[in-house]
């Protein structure tokens, strides 16, 4: 059994295994809190959905283990409606205290793009996550959080900023990023998330969260070549907001 905190809210996950003390190493409750925690989700899981879930994997990620992973976090995914928030798969990192979200397809270049930010600005750049950040409304702003599920590269900071921008990112052989209506795209924007599989009840929240996000976030068309111009071309337009 691991304690966590992740995205402001209290999680308890009955693993199986130990990868996933590791994997959340970061996000663990301290054990002098522990007598105190009082869990606002619970996972567990079974071997069924374990033993499905690696059917679907293949090779080094074939393994109950990384399945029990997965399991867990799309678990988490479809309770966070419930607390105002999502799970969106994208890349976001933050820059002098604001929030910016690239979210494409995989194969895009998420990561490329945000690997030129890193070069580009230095430590000025933190990358909040780089596949599976948590996003959630605190009062007037959507906050993007950290998670320890964040892809290959295991980009991810324990840590929260507000989102300015949302970029959709598409790959081209010139770099222009234009501003958008986030709800034309919205067929578009919504492949970026895992769909609750519970009831239509949390469908029908999640949307209201997604229209919420589209109402008050600037979003962008963001074109871009796999060279580091690429990022400074949207900073010059993201850093300016």
């Amino acid at each position: 059994m691991i304690d966590l905190s992740m995205a402001n809210l209290n999680i308890r996950i009955d693993n199986r295994s130990h990868y996933l003390v590791k994997k959340c190493r970061n996000y663990l409750i301290p054990a002098a809190s522990v007598s105190a925690f009082v869990p606002e989700i619970f996972i567990q899981t079974n071997t069924e959905e374990i033993e499905q879930m690696q059917k679907k994997l293949s090779g080094s990620h074939n393994t109950p283990a990384i399945a029990e992973s997965i399991v867990v976090y799309e678990k988490i995914s479809f309770q966070l409606p419930t607390y105002d928030a999502f799970i969106m798969h994208s890349s976001v990192i933050e820059v002098d205290g604001q929030a910016f979200c690239f979210a494409a397809k995989s194969g895009t270049g998420k990561t490329t793009h945000t690997r030129f930010w890193k070069k580009l600005l230095g430590e000025r750049v933190t990358v909040i996550n780089g596949d599976k950040p948590i996003y959630r409304f605190e009062g007037n702003d959507l906050m993007a959080y950290g998670t320890p599920w964040c892809g290959k590269e295991g980009w991810n900071t324990n840590t929260k900023a507000p989102l300015k921008a949302l970029c959709l990112l598409e790959q081209s052989n010139e770099n222009k990023i234009y501003p958008i209506d986030g709800f034309e795209m919205l067929s578009t924007i919504m492949d970026q998330f895992f769909l609750p599989g519970n009831g239509c009840l949390d469908m029908v929240k999640l949307m209201e969260l997604i229209d919420r996000m589209l109402s008050i976030t600037k979003i962008y068309r963001l074109a871009v070549k796999k060279e580091i111009s690429a990022a400074k071309t949207a900073a010059e337009t993201l850093l300016a907001l």
